[in-house]
Order: C-alpha cells, then sequence, then structure tokens
C-alpha cells in the first residue's frame, strides 16, 4: 500500500511540474481560445500560435497526393479539412459544396505534363548581341495528364532565356510557345535546360539554339530562284519542299533568309557565310497550303551594306483533277483529243502531273466521250470542268444551247470546229449578234501567223509561239467574221501565209470574259500516232515527241506565194498545251464549279 500511495504522488508531482514548466506557453481563457507562447490569445481565435523569437512557423500534416486521396472524408464532419500536399507543393482543403479537393494555388492546382522532346525546339534567328524579339521562341509539345497550371522555363548560360506559364484546361498534347528574352552573347550552339514546375527536364538529345554571328553583306537574285518539290492543299510541306536562292557574298557573317506567311505556308534559312563569292543557299519550307491559289513570296535578307533586302518568287500548288468531256469523233485521230498524241500529251505526268518536274502541277484529267445529241446535252448538264470539241463534231439547236448556258455559267470550252453553218449559229448565240457570218477560207496545209503580243496562251508553260505559226488540217478553215474586238482577243486573221487571198475575220480567239477558246480546224490536233509527227505537208498538224511534249512540226504547208511545199514549221500541239494549262487555270479558280 505505501509503495503504491508512493508512486501516486510522484505521478502527481511531475505533472504538477509540467503544468508550471509550459504555463508560459499555453494558456486558455474563459472564452475558449487556446494560445501557444502568448498568455492572451485573439478572442476571435481558436488557436492563437506565436513565434516566441520570430523565427519559426507551423507545419500542418504533409501528405502526398495518393495519400490524400486515401483519406476517407466523412461529409457531415470533413467540409474544410486542411493538409498540404507535397506531390503539388501547395495546400489543399476539402470542399462540401463541390465535393472535391481544392487547392489555394488556384483552384485547379498545378497541372502534371511531360514533354516530347523530340518536338520540342528553338524558334526564331538567334544573333550574337541582339535582343530577342517576339519570334524567339521555344515550341513545346506536352502530354497534360492532369489540367492546372504549369510554369516552364529553358535557361541557357549565353544570356537569354525562356520562360512561360499558364493554365491547361484540358488533358492531352498540346503545344506551346515559350517566349524568349535577352541578348545572345557568344557565337555557338547553346544547350536549354528546360525545367516544368520546378522539375528539371533532361532531353536526349539536347534542345539546342545555334547564336549566330552578325549579318554579312550579300545580294539575293530572286529571278533564278528554284522552287522545290510538290505542293498540295491540306498536305503539310517536307524536306522537299524547298526554295533554292542564289545569293553573291560581298562580306562574311550570319545570314537570315525569310518569307512572309501566304496561306499557311513559309520559308526560311539562316547559317554563316564562310566565302565571299556566288552560292545557294536552300530555305525550308514550313507549314499547309490551304488552297491552289499561286502563293507569291516576299523574300526578305538581313544583309547589311544598304544592298536590296526584298524579292519575290511563286510558289505552285498542285490543282486537283478536272473532269473532260470531249466531243467528236472517238476513233479519229484525237481530233478531240479523246485519243492518240493529242490524248497522251494531256495523260503524260511530265505534262500535266505531281512530279517535281511537271511542267504544270495537276492531279490530272478525268475523260467522258459521250455520243453527239442528248448524251452530249447531258454530259454538258452535269456540269464538267472543261469541255473539248473536234472534228466531225457539229452541235445541233439543242447542243449549242447547252454549250451557251454551259459558258454563261463558267464552264471552259475549247471549241475547234468546222462547218460553217453550226459554228455560225453557235458564235451568234453566244455573243447575241445575228450578224456574225462564217466562211470558210483557204485549204489543207494553209499556215496562219500567230500575233505577237504578251498572253498566257501564245507565251505559256509549254513554250513561246508569239508570231509563230499554226497549220491547217485537210480542209477549209471556218473564219468568224463581226465579232467586236471588245469581246475577243484574236491571235489569228485568216489569210494564210502561204496564199494571194486576202481575207477578213478571225480564225483563233480568246473570249474575254466567258471561258471560251476557238479554233476554226475540227483537226487542229490530228495524229492518229501514239507521239511523234506524221508525214504529211497539208495535214497531221500534231507533233510530239517520244516523252509526248509538244513539239514543232518543222515541215509543213502547202505550196503558195513564194513558199514551197512542206517549207514551215508549225505549233499546234505547242498552243494546244498552252491552252490546256490555261483551261486548266480557268476551271479551277474561274470556273462552273468553283466554290
Amino acid at each position: 500500500m505505501m509503495k503504491t500511495k508512493c508512486t501516486k504522488a510522484s505521478i502527481g508531482l511531475v505533472l504538477l511540474a509540467l503544468f508550471f514548466t509550459f504555463g508560459g506557453l499555453y494558456s486558455q481563457n474563459q472564452n475558449g481560445s487556446v494560445g501557444i507562447n502568448t498568455a492572451n490569445p485573439n478572442s476571435n481565435s481558436v488557436l492563437d500560435v506565436v513565434s516566441g523569437e520570430n523565427n519559426k512557423g507551423i507545419l500542418i500534416p504533409r501528405l502526398t497526393e495518393a495519400q490524400r486521396n486515401a483519406i476517407i472524408i466523412n461529409p457531415a464532419n470533413d467540409d474544410g479539412l486542411t493538409i498540404f500536399n507535397i506531390t503539388e507543393d501547395c495546400y489543399n482543403y476539402w470542399s462540401l459544396a463541390d465535393s472535391e479537393w481544392k487547392s489555394v494555388c488556384g483552384q485547379m492546382g498545378k497541372s502534371v505534363f511531360t514533354i516530347d522532346c523530340s518536338n520540342t525546339k528553338a524558334m526564331g534567328t538567334y544573333i550574337q548581341n541582339k535582343e530577342l524579339t517576339a519570334s524567339n521562341y521555344l515550341s513545346v509539345t506536352v502530354n497534360v495528364t492532369k489540367v492546372g497550371n504549369y510554369t516552364i522555363t529553358g535557361t541557357t548560360t549565353n544570356g537569354y532565356n525562356f520562360y512561360g506559364t499558364g493554365v491547361f484546361l484540358n488533358t492531352g498534347i498540346q503545344t506551346l510557345q515559350i517566349t524568349g528574352q535577352g541578348i545572345p552573347g557568344a557565337v555557338q550552339v547553346d544547350t536549354v535546360q528546360l525545367s516544368v514546375n520546378g522539375t528539371d527536364v533532361t532531353c536526349t538529345p539536347a534542345v539546342t539554339v545555334n547564336v549566330l554571328s552578325p549579318a554579312g553583306t550579300y545580294t539575293m537574285s530572286c529571278g533564278s530562284a528554284v522552287v522545290n518539290g510538290v505542293y498540295k492543299v491540306g498536305t503539310p510541306l517536307n524536306a522537299s519542299n524547298t526554295i533554292t536562292l542564289p545569293v553573291n557574298v560581298s562580306a562574311l557573317g550570319s545570314y537570315t533568309v525569310t518569307t512572309n506567311t501566304v496561306d499557311g505556308i513559309s520559308f526560311k534559312a539562316s547559317g554563316t557565310f564562310t566565302a565571299t563569292g556566288n552560292q545557294t543557299i536552300t530555305l525550308n519550307g514550313t507549314g499547309t497550303p490551304g488552297s491552289t491559289s499561286v502563293k507569291t513570296m516576299t523574300i526578305t535578307s538581313d544583309s547589311q551594306g544598304g544592298v536590296s533586302t526584298t524579292c519575290n518568287v511563286n510558289v505552285i500548288v498542285v490543282i486537283p483533277a478536272k473532269s473532260i468531256v470531249h466531243l467528236g469523233g472517238t476513233g479519229d485521230h484525237g481530233y478531240s483529243a479523246e485519243e492518240d498524241a493529242s490524248r497522251n500529251l494531256m495523260d503524260a505526268p511530265a505534262n500535266f502531273g505531281t512530279l517535281a518536274n511537271s511542267v504544270v502541277k495537276f492531279e490530272g484529267f478525268t475523260h467522258l466521250t459521250p455520243a453527239d445529241g442528248a448524251p452530249a446535252i447531258a454530259a454538258i448538264n452535269a456540269k464538267p470542268d472543261i469541255v473539248i470539241t473536234g472534228y466531225p463534231y457539229t452541235p445541233n439547236a439543242a447542243e449549242v444551247t447547252a454549250l451557251v448556258d454551259y459558258l454563261n455559267k463558267g464552264g471552259v470550252v475549247i471549241a475547234q470546229l468546222e462547218g460553217t453553218s453550226s459554228i455560225q449559229n453557235l458564235m451568234r448565240s453566244i455573243f447575241a449578234n445575228p450578224q456574225i457570218n462564217v466562211n470558210g477560207r483557204n485549204g489543207g496545209g494553209a499556215v496562219y501567223p500567230m500575233i505577237n503580243i504578251s498572253d498566257e496562251i501564245l507565251n505559256g508553260p509549254f513554250g513561246d509561239i508569239r508570231g509563230k505559226n499554226w497549220g491547217e488540217d485537210a480542209s477549209v478553215t471556218a473564219s468568224v467574221e463581226g465579232i467586236s474586238e471588245a469581246f475577243i482577243t484574236s491571235y489569228s486573221g485568216s489569210s494564210a501565209i502561204n496564199s494571194t487571198n486576202v481575207y477578213a475575220g478571225t480564225t483563233m480567239f480568246r473570249h474575254k470574259n466567258l471561258n471560251l477558246f476557238y479554233i476554226g480546224d475540227g483537226g487542229f490536233l490530228s495524229n492518229f500516232n501514239a507521239n511523234g509527227t506524221i508525214s504529211s505537208n497539208v495535214a497531221y498538224p500534231f507533233a510530239t515527241n517520244t516523252s509526248n511534249f509538244p513539239i514543232a512540226k518543222t515541215a509543213y504547208g502547202s505550196a503558195g506565194n513564194g513558199n514551197a511545199a512542206g517549207s514551215m514549221a508549225i505549233q499546234n500541239s505547242i498552243i494546244y498545251a498552252n491552252v490546256l494549262a490555261w483551261a486548266i487555270k480557268q476551271a479551277e479558280f474561274h470556273g462552273i464549279n468553283t466554290q
């Protein structure tokens, strides 16, 4: 019993000692406030903690996000429950109203994401002692697995850095622009150290920046620039899409050559000249073409010394395939280009195709060959992109109406016709002029001179035939008289070189407002071979080489007016190829199916 009493007394003395020891640190007044290191806790506070030496703080439970999420919440009692989230590096509290953990670092807290190093690169040009601009930034691709705030930095040891902050509102793959700032101090290759939300990221290979020396002095030869590669709507540019630009360097230094952005694409090159004199640089393309319009790119250089620093170059985008209705005699020597040499010229990818060396960047033709009459009218009314006529097609009244309506709606017609009565009806309907007359002039082997003016058909992608000749095939030429020059551009008259007869009228013209090209010879394309030429002075004027490329027929024409038989050169196939290039462009940009 005595031992027990002694033990109880000892315990009591210990408790009493502890009370007096900590009494100065802990107090409780009558209103229920508790103070630590204060005898007078704030009456409006349940707990008032004072740092006795002003050098300590307070720690609340520190949990990882996984530990926090393992807490079994009692909704009735846990509203406002607070922890420090060491995963997020921020205080969290439980919100009964929203039934979720909230972050005091922002409603969404810190995001969780990874950087795709392979798709992260420095954009812009970096020049020694030149301050970074808005064009200098890191393009960073990330994969966000948790929405929230982010901070990304990229640091170098060369006087400039990158910094970006914001909020991810969605998960998934996203691309950011992390702005650069500062002034590169040395010419060197810098490694960019990336950090995301305070944690370093190691990329292999590292993200690097090539700091160039100040610009040299050089001139550009845009007239000799070559646009390389194939450009298609909706297809991103790749390594083949470049511009090769000749330059002449007079003072060494760095270079930066850029273009403006036109319809989604642009080009750029940078580097350092190590020698003076003539050389070439390659501008790499980026972006995706949004339309088939020709893109006039303005090239700008940073050359010093007062030289010209801008010039232009055109980028041609591949035009989608076009449908053609051929009206004429199928099997009759390619008169309407439905077969033989003229058809092969059309279908040769080197002429009209998507090859890098295609003369006209184009996805090709869809050929339709309906019979005359009702099938022809149905085919015209179906709105093909282009209609081509040839011997022996002679449109009746209903077909004339269909053709005129098609032209007025934007259709493209290449009319190679003979048969004066039907042509006269067609022309009177097109021009609404009953005074137009059509007459047959000269004969097979007649040679007509072309005018010499600046024109996209006379001087087109397949050759310059200004001031040269075309030849009539085997029959008389249909000459049109009475059309005002206000409506047409006439390419050839009705008087042949190899005839003493002088006639009024036009034998070849293009309408200035409608998509109409006319030639008064239904056999203008005549050549029953797959390619090559046919030996004749008065027939088969169409000629191509073994690659189906249009060439002049060098021995043509009937004798007359001081000209020996076969003594003249004619350009029928080159004219036709240029006309096709015109027709494709008209169909794409001003045609019946233009959107």
